[in-house]
C-alpha cells in the first residue's frame, strides 16, 4: 500500500516488553457507545476478506507474495463457499429447498441433551460444515455466522412468498443468486454505513464512498489490475478489533458472565465461549445483550480502542497459541507477525500519509520507532479518545474499504440506479441490529410493522 517504506524489525526485547505492557490494568475500560456485538461482526468481516494459513511468524515474508485464500471483496465467500454446485454440503437439499437455502444444524437432535436446537451444521465429530472454519472458533462468532445463514434463508422464503416483488421476477433458476445479491448488499451496507462509521472519525468513510465527482483528493490504491489485501491493513490497522474484546460476556439471562476460554478439557463445558464444538444450550446468545434491540435494556459495550487487551488475551491457552510465545500473548503474536511481514514503523507510515507523528511521551518507547499495530492502538487512545481510530489507522482502514468496494463491479456501490437497503424497519437505512432482527425474526413492534408493510 505504501511502497518504498523500509521494514521495521522491532527488537525482540521491545516486543516482549510491549506484550507484557499491553494488558488491561483497570480504569475506564468500556467503550462509551459501541455495543459488544460489533466486536464479532468485525471479526466476521476480517474472515470474509482474508485468510493466510501459510505465512510464518519466525521467517520473513514478502507481503506481495503472501497468497490470500479469500477473495479481497465483501462477498461473504466464507458463507457461500463456491456455491451450491461447487460445495453442495453447505446447502439444504430437502423437499422445500433444492439448493437455494443454506444448511442449518440441530445439535440437540444430533448429539444429545444440553445442546442447542439451532446451531451451525456439523459433522459427526462436531466440526462445523461452513465456508470458513474460523467462524466456529468462539460461540458468539459461530452464532453470528448462524444468523447470516438464517438471513439468506429468510430472504429466499420472502422472495418465494411474493414479498419484495420488485426484486425477483419469479424465475426459480435465479432465486438463489437474487437472494445472495440481496444478502451481500445489505451486509456491505452494514460494513460501510453502520459498523465502520462507529470506529472511524466522523465523515471520513462517507466522503470516500461519495460519487466520484464529490470525493476528496486521495491516494488511490494501486491494484495492478486486481484487488489485493495490503499488509498495513490486514496485519496492523484492521487488528484494532482485538482491543474491543471483553474478558467475559453476558450471553443471556442464565449465563451472565461467561469467560472466553476453557479452564479444562470438557468439550461440553458451558462456562466458556470456546468453539469448534456443538453449541451448549446455555450459551445461546440473547442478541439484545450485544446489539441495540431493546430500548429498555441497553447492550453491554465493547472495550475502548487503546493499546490494552483483556487479560485472557494476554495469556492464551496452549491450544490457541503456539509454544514459545511470551506468555502466549495475542499482543506478542501480532507484534511478531508485523515483524515477519516487514511492516514499516508507525512513525514512518504517519510521515508517508502526511499526518503528524505521535509524540514520544504518548508512545512510551524512549524515542524508539513504534511497531505499526501498537502505533495504531496508541493513536486511537491519544487522538481518538478510545472511541475511534486516529489518523493513521483510520486512513488505512477507510482507504482500503472504499477501494475494495469501488473495485468490485458487483458491490452495492456500483449498482445502477443507486441502491439502498429495504429489509429493515426504515427504508434506506440498515444496521447490524436490523440484520440480526430480520434474520432471527426478532419480535418487536417496529419489526412486525416493517414485515407487514413489506408483505403488502
Amino acid at each position: 500500500m505504501l511502497p518504498g517504506l523500509a521494514p521495521y524489525q522491532a527488537p525482540r526485547r521491545l516486543i516482549d516488553e510491549l506484550a507484557r505492557r499491553m494488558r488491561e490494568q483497570g480504569g475506564d475500560l468500556d467503550h462509551p457507545d459501541l455495543p459488544a456485538g460489533y466486536t464479532y461482526f468485525g471479526q466476521l468481516v476480517d474472515h470474509d476478506l482474508s485468510f493466510d494459513p501459510v505465512s510464518s511468524l519466525q521467517l520473513g515474508n514478502d507481503p506481495a507474495e503472501v497468497e490470500d485464500f479469500r477473495t479481497p471483496r465483501f462477498d461473504l465467500d466464507m458463507l457461500y463457499g463456491g456455491g451450491p454446485l461447487d460445495m453442495p454440503y453447505l446447502y439444504s437439499q430437502d423437499g422445500r429447498s433444492r439448493g437455494e437455502q443454506l444448511l442449518l444444524g440441530d445439535s440437540r437432535a444430533q448429539f444429545g441433551p444440553g445442546l442447542a436446537t439451532e446451531d451451525l451444521p456439523r459433522n459427526a465429530d462436531g466440526r462445523a460444515l461452513i465456508g470458513d472454519p474460523r467462524n466456529d472458533e468462539n460461540a458468539i462468532l459461530a452464532q453470528l455466522h448462524l444468523a447470516f445463514l438464517k438471513l439468506h434463508n429468510r430472504v429466499v422464503d420472502d422472495l418465494r412468498a411474493g414479498r419484495h416483488r420488485a426484486r425477483w421476477a419469479g424465475q426459480e433458476g435465479e432465486l438463489f443468486r437474487e437472494a445472495q445479491r440481496i444478502v451481500r448488499w445489505h451486509y456491505q451496507w452494514v460494513v460501510a454505513k453502520d459498523f465502520l462509521p462507529r470506529v472511524l472519525p466522523p465523515g471520513l468513510l462517507e466522503a470516500l464512498l461519495a460519487p466520484a465527482p464529490d470525493r476528496p483528493g486521495r491516494r488511490p490504491l494501486a491494484f495492478d489490475g486486481a484487488p489485493f489485501m495490503p499488509a498495513e491493513f490486514a496485519v496492523a490497522a484492521y487488528r484494532f478489533g482485538h482491543t474491543l474484546v471483553r474478558p467475559s460476556y453476558q450471553v443471556n439471562a442464565r449465563a451472565p458472565e461467561v469467560r472466553l476460554f476453557a479452564a479444562g478439557p470438557d468439550p461440553l463445558d458451558p462456562t466458556h465461549l470456546g468453539g469448534f464444538r456443538p453449541l451448549p444450550a446455555r450459551l445461546v446468545v440473547d442478541w439484545s445483550r450485544f446489539l441495540d434491540l431493546s430500548p429498555a435494556d441497553p447492550p453491554q459495550p465493547a472495550r475502548r480502542l487503546d493499546p490494552r487487551l483483556a487479560a485472557p488475551l494476554t495469556s492464551l491457552p496452549p491450544g490457541v497459541a503456539p509454544e514459545g510465545t511470551a506468555g502466549r500473548s495475542l499482543a506478542w503474536l501480532n507484534l511478531t507477525r508485523g515483524n515477519a511481514m516487514g511492516l514499516p514503523s508507525g512513525q514512518a507510515v504517519a510521515a508517508a500519509l502526511g499526518t503528524p507523528s505521535l509524540p514520544p511521551a504518548a508512545l512510551r518507547l524512549a524515542g524508539a520507532p513504534a511497531p505499526h499495530w501498537y502505533y495504531v492502538l496508541t493513536e486511537a487512545a491519544a487522538l481518538g479518545h478510545g472511541r475511534h481510530l486516529g489518523p493513521v489507522g483510520a486512513t488505512i482502514v477507510a482507504e482500503v474499504v472504499a477501494a475494495l468496494l469501488a473495485a468490485d463491479p458487483a458491490s452495492f456501490l456500483n449498482a445502477t440506479p443507486p441502491w439502498t437497503p429495504f429489509l429493515g424497519p426504515r427504508p434506506g437505512d440498515f444496521t447490524l441490529a436490523d440484520l440480526v432482527a430480520y434474520a432471527t425474526r426478532w419480535r418487536s413492534i417496529r419489526f412486525e410493522e416493517a414485515a407487514a408493510a413489506a408483505a403488502r
